[in-house]
């Protein structure tokens, strides 16, 4: 069973704030997609009067338009500002791409170079800090987002975070020569189905629930 749900608001971190601060526009953007076309797309499914049923990082979400409300199922993390607009922006966004099963750093997608840096670097710095000497303890808590263990670096996981989004994290841990390193890496296709700053709030909520 998974872990109790996290809490995603954090007060001394205003980029956690609720997920009823979602901009309205999102909601009116996705209400006025088809949702056939929205399902076919993102690979999810639509059922009238429920919403949108979206997995998302091991979890499983309600998203309805006419209530503008996302909804943790069973024992899924309960929504907060960043995943929620990471939900609503990959059902508005994602297309008939599939994947290239070429992973590629950040910096590696259009536009990346330039945008993940400074305060839109991707959120390493808490993983590093809890895991840079425990492999273990970093592979067993990637195991609360549903991730598989691969074989790369000193320890490294892959997460289905979205049906067309899987993310990578590869660790390398502190020796006497070398601090730790954390290396992100996606399917080459995510830049079909998120924006750059989808891509930063993505990571941001991965590694925040990895470093708890």
């Amino acid at each position: 069973m998974r872990s109790p749900p996290a809490k995603e608001q954090t007060a001394n971190k205003p980029r956690f704030r609720g997920a009823e601060n979602i901009p309205a526009e999102l909601w009116n953007d996705l209400a006025a997609k088809n949702p056939d076309s929205v399902c076919h797309q993102a690979g999810v499914g639509h059922r009238s009067g429920e919403g949108y049923r979206l997995p998302f990082l091991g979890g499983e979400y309600l998203v309805d338009t006419e209530k503008k409300e996302i909804s943790a199922l069973n024992d899924a993390y309960r929504v907060g500002f960043q995943s929620g607009l990471v939900m609503l922006i990959y059902l508005i966004h994602a297309s008939t791409h599939g994947l290239t099963g070429r992973m590629v750093t950040g910096r590696e997608i259009k536009g990346g170079d330039l945008f993940f840096q400074g305060p839109h670097a991707l959120s390493q710095d808490e993983v590093l800090q809890k895991y840079g000497r425990d492999r273990i303890g970093f592979l067993d808590r990637a195991q609360t987002l549903d991730a598989t263990a691969i074989n790369m670096g000193d320890a490294a996981f892959r997460v289905l975070a979205l049906p067309k989004i899987p993310v990578a994290y590869t660790l390398y841990t502190e020796d006497e020569e070398f601090p730790a390193r954390l290396v992100i890496t996606f399917d080459a296709a995510i830049e079909k189905h998120l924006p750059l700053d989808a891509v930063f709030a993505l990571v941001n909520v991965i590694s925040h629930r990895l470093s708890e």
